[in-house]
This record gives C-alpha cells, sequence and structure tokens, in this order.
C-alpha cells in the first residue's frame, strides 16, 4: 500500500535530504511507537497526510481512505493520545488538524519512516 503522494509533496516538500538530517532522539523513539511498532502504523501516516492536505472529520477521512470508520476513530484516538493531531470542534463534525508537534519534528519524522522501509526491504512504501 502506496501513500498518496501528498504525503512527499505536502509533509515532506521541506524536509532534507537523509544524509542532512539531525535527528531528535527523543521524537524518534515517540515517532518509532506510533508510526513503525504498531498494527496500525500505516493507518497513522495515512491520516496524518490526509488531514495535512485538508482538516477533516472522521467520516471524511474514512471515506477519503476507504477505511471503515470505526478503523479510523481508533487510530485517531492514538494518534491525540500522543498529541499528533488536535480536535476542533464538538461532537460529530469535529475536524482534525496536524499538531505543531508533528509540523516542528517532521524531518525525525521522514528518517524514522524512511528508516522501516529499508528493514522492510518491500515494495510497500509509507511515501512515495
Amino acid at each position: 500500500m502506496e501513500f498518496d503522494s501528498l504525503c512527499k509533496n505536502k509533509i515532506f516538500k521541506d524536509v532534507p535530504d537523509l544524509d542532512q538530517i539531525k535527528e531528535d532522539p527523543h521524537m524518534k523513539k515517540l515517532f518509532s511507537s506510533v508510526f513503525t511498532g504498531m498494527s496500525g502504523r500505516y493507518t497513522r501516516m495515512r491520516i496524518i497526510c490526509a488531514i495535512t492536505e485538508e482538516p477533516m472529520n472522521t467520516l471524511e477521512i474514512s471515506k477519503k481512505l476507504g477505511l471503515d470508520y470505526k478503523t479510523i476513530q481508533h487510530n485517531i484516538k492514538v494518534l491525540e493520545s500522543h498529541n499528533f493531531i488536535i480536535r476542533k470542534g464538538e461532537g460529530y463534525g469535529d475536524l482534525f488538524f496536524p499538531s505543531d508537534l508533528i509540523s516542528s519534528n517532521l524531518p525525525t519524522l521522514y528518517l524514522v519512516i524512511r528508516n522501516v522501509e529499508k528493514r522492510l526491504n518491500k515494495s510497500k512504501k509509507y511515501i512515495d
């Protein structure tokens, strides 16, 4: 499952080349636990990609990603518990946005994702 090109074009467009990234060890550990170590890692990254393109509610994310509503709900809870996304609004139509924690640590997130891809050594890519 490849990630939409928006991951590279929107989220990581200003991230330097891999060899120029100075990783933050604390953020690397945190990102690794959420985006590489659990079964929903691809779903969580796809959610971040989707809401970076345009803030959405749970149903809109579910439709855009072609995933079950409850799957999206669960992964949103995980992302919120780590302060990776922000909820605005009250109730069913709450919109989700990427947090400053994500925005200010994109190079480290990019490094984590690329390192996982190397270990997997498969055609499955997080980002284009």
